[in-house]
């Protein structure tokens, strides 16, 4: 399946980074964690490599490289015990789900296609991921989470965990956590000094 999204972004030369000295240092301390997460003890290597790959066939990078590590964030995380609220519907927490699915993820793909997730191909990958969508697993592998349920609950998750990467504010020109500034250039195509500015061939 090509990948039809653009692989750049409108502004190269921004970096939220740069303003990081003008956030309060709870803020800074938040970001620092989340950028340099300390290893958890909760999810094993498979358990990794099936969380990496799914990472990468659900949100590709359009625009830029993701910066966080996904495994050691979400790892960290479970070992906080910070997963423990149950999904809407469901007896299950969303701590149980996420182990229970990415192991039996696995278990699936070497029972129907001989090969570890993490070693399919791109297309093949994809495919997987949306037969779980829609609750076309195998049903002798997903008796006690269904698919479905694993699908919408690490995604949640990976979604959070994507989009608050600075890496990726930076390619979308989302300019961070909030702090004292102001608009002062109101005219068309004038930015103030803290904003995102699109690349010169972006404002004709």
């Amino acid at each position: 399946m090509k990948d039809q999204h653009p692989k750049k972004t409108y502004y190269p030369t921004y970096d939220v980074m740069s303003e990081k000295g003008e956030w309060d240092p709870v803020t800074q301390q938040v970001i620092q964690n989340r950028t340099h997460p300390t290893e958890g003890n909760v999810l094993t290597p498979e358990m990794k490599r099936t969380l990496q790959a799914y990472s990468k066939s659900l949100f590709p990078s359009h625009v830029g490289e993701q910066t966080l590590s996904i495994s050691l964030i979400l790892d960290h995380r479970l070992t906080e015990k910070k997963l423990k609220s149950y999904p809407k519907n469901s007896l299950l927490s969303k701590e149980e789900i996420i182990l229970y699915g990415l192991e039996h993820a696995e278990e699936e793909c070497v029972l129907t296609d001989q090969t570890p997730f993490f070693q399919m191909s791109d297309d093949d990958r994809l495919k997987k991921i949306i037969s779980w969508k829609h609750q076309l697993g195998e049903e002798s592998v997903w008796k006690n989470v269904s698919c479905d349920l694993f699908y919408s609950t690490l995604t949640s998750e990976l979604l959070k965990l994507i989009y608050s990467d600075p890496s990726i504010w930076s390619n979308i020109g989302y300019g961070g956590p909030a702090y004292p500034r102001g608009y002062y250039a109101y005219g068309p195509k004038q930015f103030d000094s803290w904003e995102a500015k699109p690349h010169d061939e972006n404002l004709s």
